[in-house]
């Protein structure tokens, strides 16, 4: 019974070591990378964005887009307003997000 507390001691690092694997990104995964070629460029992301949702949890690019613009300027009026659009719905999300 000597060896035993010890044993005790190391299941809860065994058991979080396994739960930061589960929650590392799949990198390798061919699918996660292009959502986040996706996510960063907003490109060649037709047909995938539910894919990205679901399976990853990444988001729409539009607010990276959006933020890019800022820097770099709009197209047109029309641009700059579909993106202050854009980021106001996403306000709207966070203020009223769940805060833990």
């Amino acid at each position: 019974m000597k060896g035993t507390p010890g044993i005790f001691l190391l299941l809860p690092l065994c058991f979080a070591n396994a739960a930061t694997a589960a929650e590392e990104p799949p990198f390798d995964d061919p699918m996660f990378r292009r959502c986040v070629t996706w996510l960063m460029t907003g490109e060649k992301g037709a047909l995938i964005d539910n894919i990205c949702l679901e399976e990853f949890d990444l988001p729409s690019p539009a607010m990276f887009v959006c933020a890019r613009k800022v820097r770099l300027g709009f197209k047109s009026k029309t641009d700059q307003e579909a993106c202050t659009i854009i980021l106001e719905e996403e306000i709207k999300k966070v203020k009223a997000g769940y805060v833990k």
